[in-house]
């Protein structure tokens, strides 16, 4: 099972998957990222810092999530660290020249505040502010 760690960065929604994303839980991380997000549609991150592995069935999530993200005038921005065996794989399958890809979380924030000025009016963080709790993608909510 993955767990997925949310938390508001600067009015940016920011998740990160611990561990692998394949066709055994690409449908449950889709699910659990589409629903921490605003109605309005916003940005986010998806820190791929601590993920080692994607498959096609990942690949697809990622591309829907970026459509589904443009259909509400949102945006997705990818983490990869430089070193990740996933820099290589995302460059196979030309997922950059769709969505933004940064070797660094501060970058994609930087992007986002570059790209549609400032978050933070328009989003605010999540109640009583700060880091949020990683998320079990077992479960039917993700808490905000």
């Amino acid at each position: 099972m993955s767990d997925i760690e949310l938390e508001w960065i600067d009015g940016v929604r920011v998740a990160r998957p611990r561990g692998d994303i394949d066709a055994a839980n690409a449908s449950t991380v889709d699910e659990a990222l589409v629903r921490s997000l605003e109605p309005e549609g916003e940005y986010l991150v998806l820190d791929l810092g601590e993920t080692r592995y994607l498959d096609s069935a990942a690949l697809d999530m990622l591309f829907r999530l970026h459509d589904r993200l443009r259909q509400r005038r949102g945006s997705l921005h990818l983490v990869i660290p430089g070193g990740s065996p996933l820099k290589r794989l995302v460059a196979i399958v030309a997922m950059p020249t769709v969505v933004p890809v940064h070797e660094t979380l501060a970058e994609a924030l930087g992007a986002c505040g570059q790209s549609h000025g400032p978050q933070s009016a328009d989003r605010p963080g999540p109640p009583g502010g700060g880091a949020e709790d990683p998320q079990d993608l077992s479960g039917d909510t993700c808490r905000r």
